[in-house]
C-alpha cells in the first residue's frame, strides 16, 4: 500500500483530489476547510481499510476522504485522503499501529516515521562542515568540462578555461562547485570512462592547487571515476542515476566516505525523454529514493551525508517538472534536504518559448518557487543572479 505525504496549499487543489476520489459533493463542501493542514494520500486502499482509517481519523479529531461507495462496498478499492493538524495525525498513527490488520499497522508506523522526518532538522554533512538546511540554502555552481553540454558545452573544456570558470563561480559566492565531464543532456551518448577521466582529472588537480578550500562535487555515475577523484579531496559525488547505472557506486561512496546527491532518473540520458509516463509521479520518485538510500544504509552510511534530487528534466515532461516543483514538500519524508537542478532547462523554454540563452529569468523564477516549496540546494549556471534572488526568498521566509 503506497501513499504520498501532501502539503495542501489551496482549496482548489484539495477539491480536485476529492473529485478524483469520487467523494460525495456535499461531503466535499463539509470537509474541504479542514484540509489546510498536513495531509497524506493513500492510493488504492482496500475499502474496509479505508473505512477503518476514516473511523480512526474521526476519532482522533481529524478526517479522511474516501469514495462515496466505500461504505457500502460497491467498490473494492479507493484512494483515501487523510488530513488534519500534526498533533492529531500523530494520534491517528498511534491508533493505526495498534490495529489487528497488518496493512494498518504498517501504515501507522510509516506515517509516524515520515512525520518525524518531515519535522526534523535537515542537516547535510559535507566533509568537516555541517550545513543546516532547514530554512537556509546553498548554491551549487556548475562547471562543465564537456564539449557537448546543452548550455555551456565547449566553453570550459581546457584547464585554463576551467580555472577561469571556477574563479568566477567562487567570486559570485557559490557554496559548492559541481564538476562534470560527461554530458547527460537528452539523447546524449555514453562516454567511455577513460575519456571521462582524461577530461576531469587534470582539471581537478589544477582546481585543488589554485583553490584548496573550495568544496568540490563531481557529477559522475561511474564508481571507477569516483574512486580516482577521491585523491583530489572531492567531498561530494553527484550521481544522476541514483546508483542504477553502476552497481558498485553505493559501495564506493561508503568506502570513500563521500557525501552524495541521489538523483532520480527514468531511463538513460539517451532514452529518458521518449514519452516518459508515471502512474503516481511523486510516489515513484520516493520509491526510487528509498531503494537508493537502502543501498547505503545497509553499510551503516551516515544518512546526514545524503541529499535528494528529483531529477528535473531526466525522464519528465514539462508537466511532470511542474508537478515535482509544486510537490517538493512530499519529497521531504526521508528527512533529507532537496536539491533542484533546473537551470536553463527545456521545460522553461517550452513555457516561455525561449532559447537556452534566454532562460535566465525563467530559471530564477522557478528556483525561487522551488525554495518556497521546500528545496534548499540549487544547482545553477548563473550563480550571482540566482543567489541574489534566493537571498530575498530566504529573508522573506524567515
Amino acid at each position: 500500500m503506497k501513499f504520498d505525504l501532501l502539503k495542501i496549499n489551496s482549496i482548489d487543489q484539495v477539491k480536485k483530489i476529492m473529485k478524483n476520489i469520487n467523494a460525495d459533493d456535499i461531503g466535499i463542501e463539509l470537509m474541504i476547510n479542514k484540509t489546510i493542514n498536513l495531509s497524506f494520500l493513500i492510493y488504492e486502499c482496500d475499502f474496509y481499510i479505508a473505512n477503518i482509517v476514516k473511523q480512526e481519523a474521526l476519532a482522533s479529531g481529524i478526517d479522511a476522504c474516501v469514495s462515496k461507495d466505500a461504505i457500502t462496498a460497491k467498490v473494492t478499492k479507493t484512494d483515501c485522503l487523510v488530513f488534519g493538524d500534526v498533533k492529531r495525525l500523530y494520534m491517528l498513527a498511534n491508533k493505526l499501529v495498534n490495529q489487528s490488520f497488518k496493512d494498518l499497522r504498517e501504515l501507522g508506523i510509516k506515517l509516524k516515521q515520515q512525520l518525524d522526518a518531515y519535522f526534523g532538522n535537515f542537516l547535510w554533512q559535507v566533509g568537516e562542515k555541517t550545513f543546516d538546511l532547514t530554512n537556509n540554502y546553498l548554491i551549487m555552481g556548475i562547471l562543465n568540462v564537456t564539449p557537448d553540454s546543452f548550455y555551456d558545452g565547449g566553453k570550459y573544456d581546457t584547464v585554463s578555461k576551467a580555472l577561469f570558470r571556477c574563479e568566477q563561480i567562487l567570486n559570485e559566492k557559490a557554496d559548492i562547485i559541481d564538476i562534470g565531464a560527461v554530458s547527460t543532456r537528452p539523447f546524449s551518448q555514453i562516454v567511455a570512462q577513460d575519456e571521462e577521466k582524461k577530461r576531469l582529472l587534470p582539471v581537478l588537480e589544477a582546481i585543488r592547487k589554485r583553490f584548496p578550500d573550495a568544496i568540490l562535487s563531481v557529477d559522475t555515475f561511474n564508481s571507477s571515476v569516483a574512486k580516482e577523484v577521491f585523491n583530489y579531496d572531492v567531498s561530494i559525488i553527484n550521481d544522476i542515476s541514483g546508483f542504477t547505472f553502476d552497481e558498485n557506486m553505493s559501495e564506493c561512496i561508503v568506502e570513500c566516505n563521500f557525501s552524495c546527491v541521489i538523483m532520480h532518473i527514468k531511463g538513460t540520458p539517451k532514452t529518458m525523454q521518449e514519452n516518459p509516463t508515471y502512474t503516481h509521479l511523486i510516489t515513484e520518485i520516493n520509491d526510487f529514493f528509498d531503494n537508493a538510500i537502502k543501498k547505503l544504509s545497509k553499510n551503516n552510511y551516515d544518512p546526514k551525508k545524503i541529499v535528494l534530487d528529483p531529477g528535473i528534466g531526466f525522464g519528465k515532461t514539462t508537466q511532470h517538472n511542474l508537478e515535482i516543483i509544486k510537490n517538493i514538500e512530499s519529497l521531504k519524508i526521508f528527512g533529507r534536504p532537496i536539491l533542484i537542478g533546473l537551470s536553463r532547462k527545456s521545460f522553461i523554454g517550452n513555457i516561455l518559448n525561449k532559447d537556452v540563452n534566454e532562460r535566465l529569468f525563467g530559471t530564477i523564477g522557478a528556483n525561487v518557487a522551488s525554495y518556497f516549496h521546500g528545496a534548499r540546494i540549487f544547482r545553477v549556471h548563473d550563480v550571482a543572479a540566482n543567489k541574489e534572488a534566493l537571498e530575498i526568498a530566504y529573508q522573506l521566509n524567515n
